[in-house]
């Protein structure tokens, strides 16, 4: 009787042991997944890349404060302004950062989707974005975000998430929106939607490229090299009429006799495709593409080699062209500054 008690005590006791090594391994295990959701919510990945990218540019600025404030070649006024901002990065306080999207991403159609995009929590060093982004791009990342051009996921804040099906370099965004009508069209459709300034047509945004540049002009004799054989009437007609304006401005008194910025205000109307930011035209003449918008993406998709290819171009220009860009030009005193001109001549008579 005792030898049947004795065994079942050590029986009982070896289980109470089981049962506290089991309790003991899931309260660590327990433990350790607590510490790392700690870990991860409170250190999250933005705050440690913020941090690390702060850390450079208090670097490198602590490098150009020890150069300048040097009392023998130095500047005590470039000195002072890195001690500003060497003081002003110490103080950075690690936060997320969002743009509240614009036009219809607004809720104007009561719809759910992506209302903010939060790039910019991780990729918040403007100089070097600054750099990475070629000069005088007409897209501000302020109104259209970051993810209308290269893709991706704007909200996330995970690196693999937020990245995911994204475009990072100039190749990558040109690849798929030139080998489809589709997926530029939908890029276009993006940028419309986002636009504050919300038209009934695509006319604005089919003059920004696959990259979110402007597209490039590529002149009326590629046109006409393929559509002299298709439309001959048409081109003909093109080539006797007055839209080849720039011929007869040139020979006007007024405008020998103007400074540049009077000959500047015909540009607009007797060049084709004229940048009042850079004061360039890319032809002079009303061209086709005066008209028709810049044909880079559709001269490239019109001359394709693979089948189906023109069917594409045509999409681009029945989708973007739009019979109101006669009014920009064709309007009521669009000659106020030749007032004076006319009134001299007027007086000879």
């Amino acid at each position: 009787m005792s030898h049947n008690v004795s065994t079942y005590t050590g029986i009982s006791t070896k289980g109470q042991y089981v049962k506290l090594i089991w309790l003991l391994t899931v309260s660590i295990l327990m433990l350790g997944v607590s510490v790392v959701w700690f870990y991860k919510e409170y250190n999250p990945e933005w705050k440690q890349h913020q941090r690390a990218v702060i850390k450079k540019k208090i670097s490198k600025a602590e490098e150009s404060f020890e150069f300048w404030s040097n009392p023998e070649w130095g500047d005590p006024k470039k000195a002072k302004e890195l001690e500003g901002k060497i003081k002003s990065l110490k103080g950075s306080k690690l936060k997320i950062k969002q743009i509240l999207l614009k036009g219809e991403g607004l809720w104007s159609n009561q719809e759910n989707g992506h209302r903010v995009e939060r790039c910019m929590t991780c990729h918040i060093d403007e100089e070097e974005l600054t750099k990475l982004h070629p000069e005088g791009l007409p897209i501000p990342f302020d109104i259209y975000g970051c993810t209308v051009c290269h893709g991706g996921n704007g909200r996330a804040l995970e690196s693999e998430r937020a990245h995911e099906g994204s475009h990072a370099d100039r190749k990558a965004m040109e690849g798929p929106r030139t080998a489809s009508a589709d997926d530029f069209i939908k890029m276009w459709k993006r940028l419309h939607e986002l636009n504050p300034e919300y038209e009934d047509r695509l006319r604005v945004e089919s003059f920004y490229s696959p990259t979110g540049e402007y597209q490039i002009y590529v002149g009326s004799k590629k046109c006409i090299k393929c559509h002299k054989k298709m439309h001959p009437e048409h081109v003909e007609r093109w080539r006797k009429t007055k839209f080849e304006t720039f011929e007869r401005i040139e020979k006007e008194p007024d405008y020998k006799n103007g400074n540049a910025d009077y000959k500047r205000k015909c540009y607009k109307c007797h060049t084709t495709g004229y940048r009042e930011d850079k004061k360039v035209y890319s032809e002079q003449g009303v061209g086709c593409e005066a008209c028709h918008g810049p044909g880079e993406v559709y001269s490239h998709l019109m001359a394709g080699e693979h089948k189906g290819d023109v069917e594409k171009g045509q999409k681009l220009a029945k989708i973007s062209f739009d019979f109101k860009i006669c009014g920009d030009c064709h309007i009521p005193k669009r000659h106020e500054m030749r007032k004076e001109y006319f009134k001299d001549v007027a007086r000879v008579k």
